[in-house]
């Protein structure tokens, strides 16, 4: 059954040096990541949180940020919109398209408003997808990605209107996406068993989300398991590691540090 929580555990770590029957025992390994495309949409809201600290924005702070979402979003740009295309998503795709080709017109101040009128548009139909695609883990992976990049780029663009015309529109957005964040992190849990030979003091833990499992064993006899065939690890099977492992591949880490940082900065729900 698919596991439902707001901040899933944190990655956890055996101490190193420990003895295995006459033999040293690897510490838990953390999660390879796939890559750190959505690492960028994380560092853009603590630059603005950070720039902005001081209660307002300079024209050299909002260019930077300007500067700093269109390579984000650009980078991001192909990802998204492949992972769109299938049909659950399709109706998503073209509105997400129409948004983030038009990031390049945020660098002119008089030609953003039709960047921001799309992208509004983009980022609260990704926001009310979740639900639609809540089912199928691969759609509902894509979607998460797009939410995030397009309330990037709609929180960019917010704030440099905010800059110009002394207004507050950026915050308001915020608390739809730290909803948006919340929602996500929920419905986008592994399903995982667990199953036991007592008599063979034998425990596994498998976790499966969109097609990647991840298996992990326990051996009473040498009080340690291993996560898909990796070296020994000591104690028991700690489940929160093999969900981060199924989970590493997927934007829940971003979704999840993304999520801790709004928080961190008061955002609250609307």
């Amino acid at each position: 059954m698919r596991k439902a929580g707001l901040l899933r555990r944190g990655l956890t770590a055996a101490a190193a040096g420990l003895a295995l029957t006459g033999a040293a025992v690897a510490a838990a390994p953390a999660p390879a990541r796939a890559d750190a495309t959505y690492e960028t949409f994380i560092q853009f809201f603590i630059s603005a949180y950070d720039k902005g600290s001081d209660g307002s924005y300079s024209v050299a702070e909002i260019n930077e940020l300007i500067q700093q979402v269109i390579g984000a979003v650009n980078g991001a740009k192909s990802d998204v919109l492949d992972r769109l295309d299938d049909q659950l998503t399709s109706e998503l795709r073209g509105k997400a398209e129409a948004a983030v080709t038009k990031v390049e017109l945020l660098r002119v101040p008089w030609l953003a408003g039709p960047a921001i009128n799309s992208t509004h548009d983009a980022a609260y139909s990704a926001k009310a997808h979740l639900t639609t695609v809540a089912a199928d883990d691969g759609a509902l992976d894509a979607v998460g990605r797009a939410m995030i990049v397009l309330f990037a780029e709609l929180n960019a663009a917010y704030l440099m209107v905010d800059a110009d015309e002394g207004t507050n529109l950026a915050a308001g957005q915020r608390p739809y996406l730290r909803q948006g964040l919340e929602q996500l992190i929920r419905e986008m849990q592994p399903d995982c068993a667990r199953n036991s030979l007592p008599s063979a003091g034998y425990v596994s833990y498998v976790c499966e989300f969109d097609g990647r499992t991840v298996r992990a064993e326990y051996w009473a006899g040498s009080d340690s398991y291993t996560i898909d065939g990796s070296a020994p690890i000591p104690g028991q099977i700690d489940p929160g590691l093999v969900e981060d492992y199924t989970m590493a591949r997927t934007v829940l880490p971003d979704a999840e540090r993304l999520l801790a940082e709004l928080i961190r900065e008061g955002v609250r729900l609307p």
